[in-house]
């Protein structure tokens, strides 16, 4: 192998390992988790948290990360575990960066798919699928979870063929990109228009 494709080769190996670096588990994994399990896998990482001097939202990260790559459509999981995730994160101040943080490896690793595997690919994009749904209470805000939502959509995400044959293959509902999901969303809920300034009452003679 001649050097340079050597340097890239490693480069774009490394890319791949780092992408999928934060996954504690894939989507199929985490499929086959109750709520009793789900709230052990929470609480683990809570308590990993709070022996941690530095760096202590990282494995709160991580349970977040696993929590939304978790299929959502029958039983609202979502919903029933990660309120003690929110409270810990918003007391470090970390819930809307850990987000972006989240959304940005998610992104990352859909625009680059190569070398990473279809069940990981489909990990990431249940990700963002779910955080889109999540989002769409607060889209018309225009605060941070409409910028993601933003960031996903000018992504122009397109799954590839093996993600969706081995989402077929597994009995999941193969639907829209998460770009092109984040794009019905922003559209469907546009920023409120601030109401125009009231004109002041002339003054009476």
């Amino acid at each position: 192998m001649k050097k340079p494709n050597f340097i890239l080769a490693t480069f774009v190996t490394a890319f791949c390992l780092h992408a999928q670096a934060g996954l504690i588990a894939n989507y199929a994994t985490l499929a086959t988790k109750d709520l009793d399990q789900m709230n052990e896998l929470v609480n683990e990482k809570i308590q990993e948290s709070e022996q941690m001097h530095d760096e202590k939202y990282v494995p709160l990260k991580e349970a977040l990360q696993a929590v939304f790559s978790r299929p959502d459509g029958t039983d609202d999981m979502i919903d029933k575990v990660v309120g003690p995730l929110r409270t810990k994160l918003d007391e470090l101040d970390q819930w809307e960066n850990v987000f972006t943080i989240l959304v940005d490896e998610a992104v990352d690793a859909l625009k680059n798919p190569k070398g990473v595997k279809p069940v990981v690919q489909n990990t990431y994009s249940i990700f963002l699928e779910n955080f889109i749904a999540e989002s769409k209470p607060y889209a018309k805000n225009g605060g941070f979870e409409r910028k993601l939502l933003e960031k996903i959509r000018d992504a122009k995400i397109e799954l590839t063929k093996e993600a969706k044959n081995e989402r077929s293959l597994r009995g999941m509902k193969v639907g829209d990109s998460p770009s092109d999901l984040a794009k019905r969303v922003l559209d469907q809920n546009p920023v409120a228009a601030k109401d125009a300034p009231k004109a002041d009452k002339k003054k009476k003679k």
